[in-house]
């Protein structure tokens, strides 16, 4: 910590009592959830003075802090063309490798329609 922190008597107080554990946890009464007797704010600022006067937050009666989250990198997610833009192209050139088969068959299949419409007459 840079700064000299300077904390205000209530909480000097507190850090030298021992309180329950309940008083930092919320509990269930009746039904309701009631608040603990210190909010996380004042927590923080109960486990900073601790540290900063060499006692042991847990003395006091605190849990331990809770670990941190690993924080996950997701790829930005960029507009649905960009996204969508490496499939399109596979697809478009899998169409294209079949592109002189389809050639193929659409002029056999035009053939057998002019066949067709031909008339059987000679003349």
């Amino acid at each position: 910590m840079a700064t000299l922190r300077t904390f205000s008597a209530v909480v000097l107080k507190n850090i030298r009592v021992e309180h329950p554990e309940a008083a930092f946890l919320p509990k269930l009464e009746n039904g309701y959830w009631r608040s603990p007797k210190f909010s996380l704010r004042r927590q923080a600022e109960l486990r900073k003075a601790c540290l900063l006067n060499n006692i042991e937050p847990e003395s006091i009666g605190m849990p331990p802090p809770k670990p941190q989250k690993i924080m996950q990198k997701k790829p930005p997610k960029g507009h649905k063309q960009q996204r969508l833009y490496e499939a399109k192209r596979a697809e478009i050139q899998s169409n294209l490798d079949k592109m002189p088969d389809k050639i193929q068959k659409w002029k056999k299949d035009l053939a057998i329609q002019k066949d067709k419409q031909r008339s059987s007459l000679p003349f």
